[in-house]
């Protein structure tokens, strides 16, 4: 029988304060997965990511509903609880924040999801990862038209973002055109930039391997964080999905 099962952390890195925020809400069948990285400085970022999350998933625990409209209204009540915030902190009205939010039906075997800014949403299928999302960056949009080569790992030119909650306008490859169809033993990582920096799409597979548990497979995965408390580091917040028996999602991920 298929279920979910979910672990998260999230670290200040070697930052004063943590401006990524992260949570979910559900059951063993259904469930909203929430992550964003703020940014405004002077706790600006903190507030934005806070209140953006904790609006979509009271949103969600009001209309459990997992479809493509039910994450363009996320993306929706994430922007207005954005500019509420912004009114109600005059001095923190450049606050802004990345999201992430994926929605599973296991009943249904379906899942949608939706993005702004460059916090990640990866599928894990077959022992290989799958980046669902493509970050809204200068960067990116420069590697995808084939100005620069390479990824935005270890670039200082990565956190160039054209496309936040706060955006005026909202871009193309926001909101996912159709559904995924789940399988068993997918497992799904929401991750922030602080962390994806560090831990590539080969350490999530490897680690995704050596695990028999969402939450081992997130510690294992924070063991690559570098120096973790360093001054460098930024704030780094995962969430890590499992769909189906733990054990038996290990065992198929193992054979693959």
């Amino acid at each position: 029988m298929m279920r979910l099962s979910v672990s998260k952390f999230s670290g200040r890195g070697g930052r004063e304060i943590n401006e990524d925020y992260l949570g979910f809400c559900g059951n063993e069948a259904i469930g909203c997965f929430v992550l964003a990285d703020g940014a405004g400085g002077h706790e600006g970022g903190a507030i934005a990511s806070k209140t953006v999350v904790q609006q979509v998933l009271k949103a969600f625990s009001l209309t459990p509903t997992v479809s493509r409209e039910m994450v363009q209204a996320s993306i929706a009540t994430a922007r207005t609880a954005l500019n509420q915030a912004r009114r109600q902190h005059p001095d923190q009205k450049n606050m802004n924040t990345t999201l992430a939010i994926l929605l599973l039906d296991v009943d249904h075997k379906e899942a949608y999801w939706a993005h702004l800014g460059d916090s990640r949403i990866y599928l894990l299928r077959k022992g290989r990862a799958y980046a669902l999302t493509r970050d809204h960056s200068i960067l990116q949009s420069m590697i995808d038209a084939g100005l620069t080569q390479g990824t935005p790992r270890g670039s200082t030119e990565r956190n160039t973002l054209y496309a936040s909650v706060g955006s005026t306008d909202i871009p193309d490859r926001t909101v996912c055109e159709a559904p995924l169809a789940l399988q068993m033993g997918d497992a799904f990582l929401l991750c922030s930039d602080g962390f994806w920096e560090s831990v590539d799409e080969g350490i999530m597979e490897m680690t995704l391997r050596l695990s028999n548990s969402s939450e081992q497979w997130l510690q294992n995965m924070l063991a690559y964080i570098a120096e973790p408390s360093a001054e460098t580091q930024d704030n780094f917040s995962a969430l890590g999905v499992w769909l189906g028996d733990q054990e038996e999602a290990t065992r198929i991920q193992r054979l693959s």
